[in-house]
Parts: structure tokens; C-alpha cells; sequence
């Protein structure tokens, strides 16, 4: 079995308010293991070694999104990054 280590040392959260940054970081952290858990990311990440730094692009969350929301779609965003 392969184990994944993630650090996130900063999340920058700007223009969201306060009360909605727990509910992004829930979402972030619950889709992040979901998606990190599936074999070819894993093998994506092993790949390369590693991946000390990753920035993503510009990730499109529609009007409204509940903060959980925002937080998948930041994960799939990182996770996408990690496959190119």
C-alpha cells in the first residue's frame, strides 16, 4: 500500500468571509482524501518524486456555492495539478 503525506503549509483564502473559511477547509480536506485515496494519483505522485510546491490555476466556484463546495473544487483543482 502506498501512503500519501500532504502538508498544506498556507491557505490563502481571499474574499470569502471569515465564518465560511472552516466550511472551505472541511471541503478541502475531506475531498483531498477522497481523491488522494485513488491508485493512479497515487501513482501520479509517486511519478514525480514528490511535489514540494504546487500553485492552481484559476478554479471557477459558481455564485452561491455553500463553503464546503469551494473547498471540493479547490481540491480537485490541486489534485489536477498533481496529474499535469
Amino acid at each position: 500500500m502506498t501512503r500519501v503525506v500532504l502538508h498544506i503549509d498556507r491557505l490563502v483564502l481571499k474574499g470569502f468571509e471569515r465564518q465560511a473559511r472552516e466550511g472551505i477547509a472541511e471541503g478541502l480536506r475531506e475531498e483531498l482524501t477522497r481523491l488522494l485515496a485513488a491508485p493512479e494519483v497515487a501513482r501520479q505522485l509517486q511519478s514525480r518524486h514528490g511535489v514540494p510546491a504546487l500553485k492552481v490555476g484559476a478554479i471557477r466556484i459558481q455564485a452561491g456555492a455553500p463553503p464546503a463546495a469551494i473547498g471540493v473544487q479547490a481540491a480537485r483543482g490541486i489534485v489536477r495539478g498533481v496529474g499535469s
